[in-house]
């Protein structure tokens, strides 16, 4: 299973946002697209998703930008995959109620409880722990 970039530079998004909010004051679209190395373009894409879920709120005008709609420590990993990706699905099978071999399959329980055991993970992991040190830069794999 692959969680799409939307969720990952969403998940970048905020984390940045939070980084570089400074007494509840909104950050700009271009702050947070230099720090993020991404178009503004498709920022707004990611931020309109996160407004309309309510992770976020926007403030029109020069000195407007993004905040957090909530304490970042409410704000779910699992928040942000739902919102942009629509949940985890790890095979199709998952969320499809009309699937024909369900009843028949013999590891369909397998990738239930996979499932499961995924979102009660990235439920109990937010965006507030990401400046923990718990989770330190790795870099990539080659």
């Amino acid at each position: 299973m692959k969680i799409t970039t939307k969720s990952i530079y969403a998940i970048r998004a905020l984390h940045t946002l939070n980084l570089l909010s400074e007494d509840s004051k909104p950050v700009g679209i271009a702050t947070l697209s230099e720090k993020l190395g991404l178009s503004n373009k498709y920022l707004e894409q990611i931020f309109s998703n996160l407004k309309r879920s309510k992770l976020v709120i926007s403030t029109a005008g020069k000195l407007g930008g993004y905040k957090l709609a909530r304490p970042v420590e409410d704000i779910s990993i699992l928040d942000v995959i739902t919102t942009m990706d629509g949940g985890l699905i790890p095979i199709h099978c998952v969320n499809n109620k009309n699937c024909t071999v369900c009843p028949e399959c013999s590891i369909n329980g397998l990738w239930y409880e996979m499932k499961n055991h995924m979102e009660e993970y990235l439920r109990n992991v937010n965006i507030a722990s990401l400046n923990d040190k718990k989770y330190p830069v790795l870099g990539c794999p080659d």
